[in-house]
């Protein structure tokens, strides 16, 4: 891999010295670079890291190679659009890409390196979900709804990662809206026939298939969890009013959680770091504690027993419903957590109080009533759904601040579960069928019944970390676990996390892709939107939300 230098350094060093070649890196060209950074805490040493293919690097160790300057920003998205435009005709994931912009943040990232004070995710590519809003560049949330329709400013969340110096490579699918919990339109990199989940489908399948390193979703129902599940990545789902919302098309404003995807937690986490704080336009994130210093943890700690005197709770109804396979998995996974010193008990999930999904259903209709004349531009699924919202709008008032209150009891009762058995955690299969052919996948609607609990870590706000536990002896596809913890305990939950994949990397492998090239659609920056929204649609959020608490008290 070449040594780092921006392109101007380059040309500055060629006249330095006779003899220099403008073709190659000399002793004078390297003598010129500026001098290499230090080791960033908790990055892997970059002289142990080998690969031939920038693309196949993790975030964490593509950082330390960025960081030592011993890898190119521009170099590492070339190596992701080439494996991009080689494998994707299969896959599909990339709704849009942006080459242009994308070299033009890398350049800029190269210079932010090469004087040394970068931040950790500077010059990282990213996927991004196509609810987020990029000014002057299409959003669609993969619906014919929004042809044409460009954004009029930046999410939060993008801005925040731009400004850090990561570079958007592009938006990626995730299914109409995101209502559902399937993303048919992508192809699995494990098994292009099998469902990728959703909604957030092609941003776990662009990691799983080393289209980028890291990449950005949502989670209103399980939407960051099934896919991360199904395609065998890591995601953190944080708290609610971790990451703001503020300018992402929203599907039902008081659960929907931005969060952060990567191959492996360290990844998920390196990239959470740069995603948060408080946020003027979602209030919720005021109250959000601070990040711990230096960013969320990347590391494990180590040694013999990493995890002794940690309790993990087992809600056996859901696990007992596991098909065999998956149930030697998910067994081998508690086993693991054991070895390393941990504890594990049989817990009751608390029961989600009844018509919790009623309420979603006014938020829905709330939305996408700007369209109630267009229901027949909608996918079939998505049109009922929407209907359904829309029919919700007529409800009484007091039913909503019913279920909002019993909503309220229900996250207090989750915490005295923790409470009352001294749990630092739940763990609850990823999924409870071990594959789900796109064929016959039915998408399941965020307001239907599930055969797998997710809604629970969306109602409750709490953070939830998915973390793959192998790959099925029958399918060969992955499985994946959710660990749930404590409101705004988001460091503590990655720490379990890091200790368990540090054991058993399980992350580390790469699907079987057979190359299927693609010509991958490219658009400019353009006009921004009107606006006054980001996302150039009505979304902003109404002046009421859900708070998380850390509280116990009965309501």
């Amino acid at each position: 891999m070449q040594l780092l230098l921006s392109r101007r350094s380059f040309v500055r060093s060629a006249g330095i010295g006779a003899g220099v070649a403008a073709t190659g890196l000399t002793n004078a060209v390297v003598a010129a670079a500026p001098p290499i950074a230090r080791r960033a805490p908790g990055l892997p040493d970059a002289a142990s890291i080998a690969a031939t293919d920038p693309a196949m690097l993790s975030a964490v160790e593509a950082a330390s190679l960025l960081q030592a300057r011993k890898l190119h920003p521009v170099e590492l998205l070339d190596a992701c659009i080439e494996r991009s435009s080689a494998f994707d005709g299969a896959t599909r994931v990339w709704v849009r890409t942006y080459p242009e912009l994308a070299h033009e943040q890398a350049e800029r990232a190269a210079d932010r390196l090469a004087a040394g004070n970068a931040p950790l995710i500077c010059g990282l590519p990213i996927a991004v979900k196509d609810l987020y809003a990029v000014a002057g560049l299409p959003l669609t949330a993969s619906s014919r709804i929004l042809d044409g329709n460009i954004a009029a400013g930046d999410s939060t969340v993008w801005r925040r990662l731009r400004d850090s110096g990561a570079v958007l490579l592009g938006h990626v699918h995730n299914d109409e809206f995101a209502i559902m919990t399937d993303t048919l339109q992508v192809g699995n990199p494990w098994h292009i026939d099998e469902s990728v989940g959703g909604s957030s489908g092609g941003s776990a399948a662009a990691l799983a298939a080393r289209f980028a390193p890291l990449s950005i979703g949502t989670d209103t129902g399980g939407s960051l969890r099934i896919p991360a599940s199904r395609c065998g990545v890591s995601a953190i789902k944080p708290t609610f009013g971790r990451c703001s919302k503020y300018g992402i098309i929203p599907v039902v404003w008081t659960r929907d959680h931005p969060g952060p995807l990567g191959r492996s937690i360290a990844d998920a986490s390196l990239l959470l770091s740069y995603m948060t704080g408080a946020d003027a336009f979602d209030p919720v994130t005021a109250i959000a504690p601070p990040v711990p210093d230096g960013g969320f943890p990347i590391a494990a700690v180590g040694g013999d027993k990493p995890l002794a005197g940690k309790r993990l709770g087992v809600p056996r109804e859901v696990t007992e419903r596991l098909p065999a396979a998956l149930a030697t998995l998910f067994a081998r996974f508690l086993d693991l957590f054991t070895a390393l010193g941990g504890e594990t008990r049989d817990v009751t999930m608390p029961a989600e109080p009844e018509g919790l999904l009623s309420k979603d259903a006014v938020e829905v209709g709330l939305y996408h009533r700007q369209w109630a004349d267009r229901l027949s531009s909608y996918q079939p699924p998505t049109a009922a759904i929407v209907g359904m919202g829309l029919a919700a709008l007529a409800s009484p008032a007091v039913d909503w601040w019913q279920l909002a209150r019993a909503r309220a009891s229900y996250q207090r009762d989750y915490n005295r579960m923790l409470e009352d058995s001294r749990l630092d955690a739940v763990v609850l299969p990823g999924a409870i069928t071990d594959g789900l052919p796109r064929r016959t996948a039915a998408a399941v609607s965020i307001l239907g019944a599930s055969t797998v609990p997710f809604a629970w870590a969306n109602y409750t706000g709490v953070p939830v970390l998915s973390l793959p536990a192998e790959r099925s002896a029958v399918t060969g596809l992955p499985f994946g676990v959710q660990l749930g913890g404590r409101p705004w305990a988001e460091a503590e939950l990655i720490a379990i996390g890091l200790e368990l994949q540090a054991a058993a990397p399980v992350w580390r492998d790469i699907p079987p892709l057979s190359p299927n090239a693609r010509a991958l659609p490219q658009v400019s920056v353009c006009a921004p939107g009107p606006g006054p929204d980001p996302t150039n649609t009505g979304a902003a959020a109404p002046s009421f939300s859900f708070v998380p608490t850390t509280s116990t008290a009965p309501i």
